[in-house]
């Protein structure tokens, strides 16, 4: 345990003493850090980007600074950064309540095939997808969580490439799971391995009011998410839960 930060108090002349003082929360510190740590690594990130664009025109001018695949190289590197530090902000300012989500309607089939878009096909996402199925969740971040999920699934599970995919529909929610790899006898818990993609995901779905359960063993995982259907998310006329 941290030990307390102390301050000193006078309470009178000639007398003073130390007292504990106010302190932010773990939570709070946290979600700050998360934020100081966002904002410094943009100013790298743009320097770079200077030094980058510096040598783009300096080379059409003739001079070759940046060779071709490298300069490609830098850039795709860069770019993965940026995302990072995005996500990085979205986590911290959602974390501290100051994200507005939107409440749909948002069609969970159109959402998967866009994350399995988004994901490329380095991974597939392989289940039958529900259709007619609308609910009161965020699309883009949907999208980006079905897509962190099957990332993370595959890379704690057999990392096959492969990610089975299963719906069931409750009363009140849309379960959906990613699972890679089969099953033991042995669980372990999500640790820093999983990747920021599962960190992330799982924080957009309790944004939105759900929940995430993620089960792990040797070369195995399944994360199950929770999407509160509610009002004004509905179950189309003809879908059913598979």
């Amino acid at each position: 345990m941290r030990p307390p930060i102390l301050r000193r108090t006078v309470h009178s002349e000639g007398d003073d003493q130390l007292e504990p003082e106010d302190l932010l929360g773990e939570g709070d510190y946290r979600r700050e850090a998360m934020g100081a740590f966002t904002h410094e690594i943009r100013t790298p990130i743009t320097s770079i980007r200077m030094v980058m664009e510096l040598a783009r025109r300096q080379s059409k001018a003739g001079q070759m600074l940046l060779d071709g695949e490298l300069a490609k190289m830098l850039n795709s590197s860069v770019d993965d950064l940026q995302q990072l530090a995005d996500d990085l902000q979205e986590l911290s300012r959602m974390e501290r309540g100051k994200v507005v989500v939107s409440t749909g309607p948002c069609d969970l089939a159109a959402a998967l095939e866009a994350a399995s878009e988004l994901i490329g096909r380095d991974i597939e996402i392989a289940g039958q997808v529900p259709e007619g199925v609308e609910g009161p969740w965020d699309v883009p971040r949907l999208v980006r969580a079905i897509a962190g999920f099957a990332t993370a699934a595959n890379r704690i599970g057999n990392g096959s490439g492969e990610v089975r995919f299963r719906h069931h529909l409750t009363q009140c929610s849309m379960r959906l799971a990613f699972e890679s790899g089969q099953p033991g006898p042995r669980t372990k818990p999500v640790s820093a391995d999983a990747g920021f993609a599962f960190f992330r995901a799982r924080q957009l779905i309790v944004t939105m009011g759900g929940t995430v359960e993620c089960t792990r063993g040797e070369r195995y995982a399944k994360i199950v998410a929770d999407l509160p259907l509610g009002t004004p998310g509905k179950l189309a006329d003809g879908a059913q839960s598979r």
